[in-house]
């Protein structure tokens, strides 16, 4: 595994592995992408916790990848290429829904909450039911399909099961973490530049998604 990227994955012990997988994740965290949407989830929800946020999207990534991972160890088939090019336009059009629902509804959502006493108040039954750390996880599955986390599958086809199996641990626990870490700093940013900057994260979105469904299809 990773021979090809130089990194001679087969003389390395299993504490270089776990490093390489944790380098890996945190290297995975701050693709632009990730960054965007998790910020944007972020600046939605003010009053929840942004570690938790970014840490329930981490998980969301997480059960994706461990799930496609271990189809790949186990019975060691290649996902078609189209599976990327449809999971990265997918990621497009959640970015770009992430933003405009910040962006466009602010303001009705702003409304309902004057009116009702309730951020969602009568808005409607989709709203009332959201959870933001299920929105968040269900993002981050979307994630898991597409970007360098489906090359990172393509790569685990080529390891031993156990390399694999640390390889992905070690990967996927990195990321949680590192997103919960990322997304903390950015409520801190967002509680210094209260206004202005959760609408960055939303213009970043909608633009991102755009780029990517342009690119992809």
């Amino acid at each position: 595994m990773f021979d090809f990227l130089g990194y001679g994955f087969v003389d390395l012990s299993m504490i270089g592995i776990i490093i390489i997988g944790i380098l890996i994740g945190i290297e995975h965290t701050f693709e632009i992408d990730h960054v965007v949407a998790v910020s944007t989830l972020v600046s939605q929800k003010k009053d929840t916790a942004p570690w938790r946020i970014g840490s329930a999207w981490g998980i969301g990534h997480s059960i994706t990848t461990v799930v496609l991972g271990v189809m790949l160890l186990l019975l060691n088939i290649k996902l078609p290429g189209v599976l990327y090019e449809v999971g990265e336009i997918a990621v497009g059009i959640t970015l770009i829904y992430l933003g405009l629902k910040h962006i466009v509804f602010k303001e009705i959502r702003n409304t309902h909450k004057h009116k009702y006493g309730s951020e969602f108040g009568h808005l409607n039954p989709m709203q009332k039911w959201s959870d933001w750390s299920l929105t968040s996880i269900l993002v981050g599955m979307v994630h898991g399909f597409a970007g360098s986390g489906f090359l990172i599958l393509l790569l685990i086809t080529a390891s031993e099961m156990v390399e694999g199996i640390l390889f992905l641990s070690s990967f996927c626990i990195s990321i949680i973490v590192s997103m919960g870490i990322l997304s903390h700093l950015w409520g801190k940013l967002q509680n210094i530049h209260q206004k202005g900057i959760g609408n960055i994260a939303g213009f970043a979105s909608i633009v991102a998604g755009l780029l990517l469904i342009i690119e992809y299809t």
